[in-house]
């Protein structure tokens, strides 16, 4: 049979830190995953879809996101097992899974493994074994109820698959306990489990043969660790190997790019790295500048960064840059009385270790001089 293993679409994600639109637009994307997803299990046909955990970003999600994606899960047309994370757990009658709007727009395709209890799927061809979280953070292995027999009398000959959102890539034990949500890598190998689904780390990632991080279907930040796929399963049968087969579905491009500029030429080579990115309406660029530039090429970096903005699904822009006038500039502004007195005193500050306010206002003078003349 073949699985689509997804985790971590947390549906309904705020994106505080992007506003308006472009906000909106990545909150739009992620729901619209489901529907890449969709294609890709069509094109691989798939038997099975998992979700190990975090559907939802949080149980207090708006409606509308509930019903979209149940809508969504719906016109997928296959069977689709999802166990609670940690951002959206099924502790108490708060769980969104538990909310109304979820039970009356649920499809029948889509199964929520609230319990440990072992899910029978596919007329007995596979039988899951879920580690829903039941609270945000939970101390124990949250896989430790899986055994060698769990599940075993229900489907004696099926395909055994286990669903867990955890952190087995920092895993650790410690005597104070400290640790919470935590997965043993070896739970596979102990319980005679064909797969073992992970959720929890936002990209792509093999712990072994039968344990792999999906990763998130939509990128969430700027790390580079593999987000954006979803991963296809093939097991011929029980104790078979599983052939793993990653698929890209992301949509959005999170980069991030730190430069130095310190001339012309540094400005025009950021210039042409903007202008170089495939997709740029799909990508998030996060641009980190320092170093020092003359008035004019700091008003020319002014108009780079504007158009990228413009260009962007969004831009994250920080300046270090300082700008530092050459004697023609400062000469162009006011070569006597009081204006040249107040250019020499911002200079005077600009070149003392905290002047970049003064340069900035040096910035400003200048320009104005050229949109006067």
């Amino acid at each position: 049979m073949k699985l689509l293993h997804t985790a971590d679409l947390q549906l309904g994600m705020p994106f505080l830190r992007v506003p308006g639109d472009r906000g909106a637009k990545l909150r739009e994307l992620r729901l619209e995953s489901i529907g890449r997803l969709a294609e890709v299990a069509r094109e691989e046909r798939v038997d099975l879809v998992l979700v190990a955990g975090d559907l939802f970003d949080a149980n207090t999600v708006d409606d509308r996101v509930v019903v979209q994606a149940m809508t969504r899960f719906r016109d997928m047309a296959l069977p689709v097992v999802v166990i609670p994370g940690n951002h959206d757990h099924c502790a108490g009658p708060s769980s969104v899974y538990r909310r109304a709007s979820f039970r009356d727009s649920r499809p029948d395709n889509v199964v929520v493994c609230e319990t440990r209890e072992p899910h029978v799927a596919l007329g007995g061809r596979a039988v899951i074994l879920p580690a829903p979280l039941v609270q945000r953070h939970e101390v124990a292995d949250t896989t430790a109820h899986i055994t060698r027999d769990l599940g075993r009398d229900l489907a004696p000959n099926a395909i055994r698959i286990g669903l867990a959102h955890g952190d087995v890539v920092g895993f650790k034990r410690d005597d104070e306990g400290d640790s919470t949500n935590f997965i043993d890598p070896a739970r596979a190998e102990a319980a005679d489990l064909d797969y073992l689904a992970l959720g929890d780390w936002h990209g792509m990632k093999r712990i072994s043969e039968r344990v792999w991080y999906s990763g998130a279907p939509e990128p969430t930040s700027f790390k580079q660790n593999d987000p954006g796929y979803a991963l296809v399963v093939d097991i011929a049968a029980h104790g078979a190997p599983a052939i793993v087969t990653p698929r890209r579905v992301a949509r959005t491009r999170w980069l991030a790019r730190e430069v130095d500029l310190h001339g012309a030429d540094d400005v025009a080579a950021l210039e042409s790295w903007l202008a170089s990115l495939e997709a740029p309406l799909d990508s998030v660029v996060k641009l980190e500048m320092r170093g020092a530039l003359s008035l004019a090429d700091a008003e020319k970096l002014d108009g780079v960064v504007a158009r990228a903005d413009a260009q962007l699904l969004y831009l994250n822009a920080t300046s270090r840059v300082l700008p530092l006038a050459s004697e023609e500039e400062l000469a162009s502004i006011a070569r006597d009385g009081y204006v040249k007195d107040a250019v020499d005193r911002l200079l005077a500050i600009a070149r003392s270790e905290d002047g970049r306010r003064a340069a900035l206002a040096l910035q400003m003078l200048h320009r104005m001089h050229r949109e006067a003349t």
